[in-house]
């Protein structure tokens, strides 16, 4: 799937998403922008409030190229310069 390695290796600040998965029910449906990312966190932006979100066991739902793409937290769970080197 080239068109995956695209996603996961791309910047995702700036680019909003929605937890479709989470270890934590509470978080399902919430969608916000990324605004910083860690090896192990995703921070979103929300309309309530900032949420630092664990990417281990987080499920996210992104737009990329009109298509609509979920990507396991934990296939990204490295530096966000680390990506361009992963293989998808």
């Amino acid at each position: 799937m080239k068109w995956l390695s695209g996603v996961v290796r791309e910047d995702w600040i700036g680019r909003e998403v929605k937890i479709v998965g989470a270890k934590n029910k509470a978080y399902l449906g919430i969608v916000g922008v990324v605004i910083d990312e860690t090896k192990y966190f995703l921070v979103i932006k929300t309309p309530e409030k900032v949420l630092k979100m664990v990417k281990s066991g987080s499920i996210f739902e992104l737009s990329w190229n009109n298509r609509k793409v979920m990507v396991k937290g934990a296939d990204i769970e490295v530096a966000p310069e680390e990506r361009l080197k992963l293989k998808v």
